[in-house]
């Protein structure tokens, strides 16, 4: 029993540690993800908890969700059908050129060319609950 409590604790200090380097890595580049996100995601979507209405779903909370799910939106059945859960390296592959990592998406949105502006991007949505 002792020795489960100690691989629990140390699995759990190594989740914590890795949580604790992602943010580190991300506290330099927030205040240009929050700009970027204004400038190219902006217009379609929200980041405000609880905000609809916008031509994208809110994102608020993107990091985790499984893809197409969010209630109340009008998905594409390419997005509903690719069946993913939202992370840093699938969410950099779409705002990289939607159309071709997702055929049929209703995302209009040509691409972000930058790939510093695409880590800042998913750098900030990370941070938006």
């Amino acid at each position: 029993m002792f020795t489960a409590l100690r691989f629990s604790l140390f699995g759990l200090l190594t989740f914590t540690l890795a949580q604790a380097a992602v943010a580190a890595d991300c506290a330099p580049v927030q205040k240009r993800g929050a700009e970027v996100f204004a400038n190219e995601c902006g217009v379609c979507h929200s980041v405000s908890k609880g905000m609809a209405g916008m031509m994208g779903p809110n994102l608020a909370g993107v990091v985790g969700r499984k893809s197409g799910s969010l209630e109340g939106f009008n998905y594409s059945q390419a997005m509903r059908s690719k069946n993913i859960d939202w992370q840093a390296e699938n969410i950099e592959q779409l705002i990289t050129q939607p159309q071709a990592y997702m055929p049929g998406t209703y995302m209009p949105y040509m691409g972000l060319a930058s790939a510093d502006d695409r880590q800042a991007v998913v750098c900030y949505l990370k941070e938006q609950h």
